[in-house]
């Protein structure tokens, strides 16, 4: 009888810690930490990634706006726990770097100069192993070399340049190991941009080989595991094998779901996606918001850049009436988007904003999420836990901590 009780409080105490540990679809306030600035030298930040502890990497620039510096000078950078305590990363002996990717080991990937003997300088994918460590160069398959994400176990993703002078994606072994070419969809080029823990790849590749007279069309893509068999994404209504389409995916989670932006026409900027392991998609129902009347697609762009094992996504959306970007989240499995700038911050009065979150580029299981500023700042947005998720949480420690007397108790 005690064994049975005991499975009992086993389960509901898992599924407890578990409820617990993943954000509601929506929580109903937030709290905004501004991570600041990168010293005195530096007048600008932005985020590009996050893992489960808080910890926030991306880049430092000067003179330019919404994540570009005019003069192509960046400086790489990540945050202790909950964004807080940011740090400069070193190059690889160039003029300036750019962090893109952490995973949950603290592990950080980006790109970085090597040279500083040219402006844009020869470049070289870099792997940090945890704080205080110094980067290293991930090498490359032939050319000049970027990394873009990284896994659970250290795989790397990104691209080099071949020597017909074309990006060619790769991954990397394990903890950022050798480096391999993952082909293309028949065409000669290909980026890779994110990657999960089973090794399955996601980015964009040329689709087919066209005349020289023809513009060569990108086409999202997911592969297997460990890199291998390409297959190219199909969103429902669009024509992804037309010539006048582009798309590219951007995130893939340890399910399998895989968010990006997929165009429809000629002069289409693109919607944001979020397709099944499968490789089927749909677009992200914009309409969802609220905030406004869209007459025609022409009037609306969007792209998702990130997203949890909840399947909520964070992105961005441009609408041409007020001519601004704006950043949005939804709720799981990319349902009920909300404009991050509609949301309520337990922190922040109502009216002390006058500027804008323009994107939203990660967002961890906790459902903690990373946006820009057009104010040249980059944000941690948390969630307030509600009554419901604390009880649970609550629930989930009792049990753990009743098991354990039971089991010194015999």
């Amino acid at each position: 009888m005690k064994t049975r009780i005991a499975r009992v409080l086993a389960a509901l105490g898992t599924s407890a810690c578990l409820s617990g540990a993943l954000a509601p679809a929506h929580a109903t306030e937030y709290s905004l930490t501004d991570l600041g600035l990168l010293g005195s030298g530096w007048s600008n930040t932005y985020a590009t990634g996050i893992n489960a502890s808080g910890q926030v990497v991306g880049y430092a620039f000067n003179d330019g706006t919404n994540g570009t510096s005019f003069s192509d000078q960046y400086q790489a950078f990540v945050t202790g726990a909950d964004g807080h305590g940011m740090a400069a990363i070193p190059t690889l002996g160039g003029s300036w770097n750019k962090a893109t990717g952490i995973n949950d080991n603290g592990w950080v990937v980006g790109t970085s100069a090597t040279t500083t003997s040219t402006p844009g300088g020869d470049t070289r994918g870099f792997a940090m192993e945890g704080a205080g460590a110094a980067p290293r160069s991930l090498g490359t398959l032939a050319g000049p070399s970027t990394a873009n994400g990284i896994s659970a176990d250290g795989r790397i993703v990104g691209a080099y340049t071949s020597p017909a002078s074309t990006q060619r994606a790769y991954l990397t072994d394990a903890n950022g190991g050798a480096m391999h070419d993952i082909g293309t969809l028949g065409g000669s080029s290909s980026t890779a941009h994110g990657v999960n823990q089973a090794g399955q790849v996601v980015g964009s590749a040329e689709y087919r080989s066209y005349t020289s007279v023809d513009t060569p069309r990108e086409r999202a893509f997911m592969t297997g595991r460990a890199g291998d068999v390409m297959m190219p994404i199909a969103v429902a209504g669009y024509d992804m094998t037309d010539r006048d389409t582009n798309s590219v995916a951007y995130a893939i989670n340890e399910e399998g779901t895989v968010v990006g932006r997929s165009s429809a026409f000629v002069g289409d900027a693109g919607r944001a996606f979020i397709a099944g392991r499968d490789g089927i998609g749909r677009v992200l129902n914009l309409h969802d918001m609220g905030t406004f009347e869209m007459p025609g697609p022409w009037q609306l762009t969007s792209q998702a850049l990130g997203l949890n094992r909840l399947g909520q996504v964070v992105g961005s959306y441009y609408f041409t009436s007020n001519m601004m970007s704006h950043a949005f989240i939804s709720g799981a499995n990319g349902f009920g988007l909300v404009d991050v700038n509609t949301l309520s911050f337990t922190n922040l009065a109502a009216g002390a904003r006058d500027w804008m979150f323009f994107d939203a580029t990660g967002i961890n299981d906790s459902g903690q999420f990373i946006t820009n500023g057009s104010n040249g700042h980059a944000y941690l947005v948390t969630p307030v836990p509600e009554p419901a998720a604390v009880l649970m949480m609550a629930c989930g420690l009792g049990w753990l901590v009743w098991r354990r007397r039971a089991s010194i108790n015999g």
